[in-house]
């Protein structure tokens, strides 16, 4: 059972080894958009030095603005700003996020699933490697509930205030959320997307 976060790091380190060295021949820029963060990843990375941008007081995002740039919540997918040359500047202190990408979370219809982004060269190799899958799915299901809601309820509180920018976003539904939690436990939390913050 994983209970804490950083054993779901350690767990997603493992299914992702040797990731970064495909990101270098991926020819898709700016995968990660808007980077989210749980509430204590937003107080450690703070207090490490990360500019983090805050919105509704509640939610919080590493700031893509850097410097003098203007912030404009309506830019879509800006570049994460401790990438360079496709590597990350703070790849050991980075957050669930992009710990988990090409992995995330979608809602459709009320109804949470954690997906495949499908433009990841990594994800496009893996996709038909059906054992591969299966291992998503079983480290998601011995993530512990108590950890488990607290993802998804920051995951809701995002959703509710972003939108997938227009175009194609392909990506291919693993499992509804709802698998995960053990019958008579607790409902997955669900969500209503709006409009204000572009991923």
């Amino acid at each position: 059972m994983i209970r804490k976060l950083r054993g779901l790091y350690t767990a997603l380190n493992r299914l992702f080894d040797g990731i970064g060295d495909i990101c270098l021949d991926c020819e898709f820029p700016r995968c990660q958009g808007y980077i989210w963060l749980l509430p204590q990843e937003a107080k450690r990375l703070y207090s490490q030095g990360v500019e983090v941008l805050e919105v509704n007081d509640d939610i919080s995002f590493i700031n893509p603005f850097s410097g003098s740039e203007k912030i404009d919540i309506e830019k879509i997918k800006p570049a994460c700003p401790w990438c360079k040359s496709k590597r990350c500047r703070m790849y050991k202190m980075r957050p669930l996020h992009c710990r988990m990408y090409p992995l995330s979370f979608a809602t459709e219809n009320e109804i949470v699933y954690l997906v495949l982004h499908l433009d990841c060269l990594y994800a496009k190799m893996k996709i038909k490697d059906a054992i591969f899958i299966e291992r998503i799915k079983a480290l998601f299901r011995r993530v512990d509930q108590k950890l488990f809601k607290k993802i998804l309820e920051t995951y809701r509180s995002v959703d509710r205030i972003t939108k997938f920018p227009e175009g194609d976003n392909r990506i291919k539904r693993l499992v509804a959320l709802e698998e995960f939690f053990r019958k008579g436990g607790e409902p997955c939390p669900s969500a209503r997307p709006s409009s204000t913050v572009r991923r």
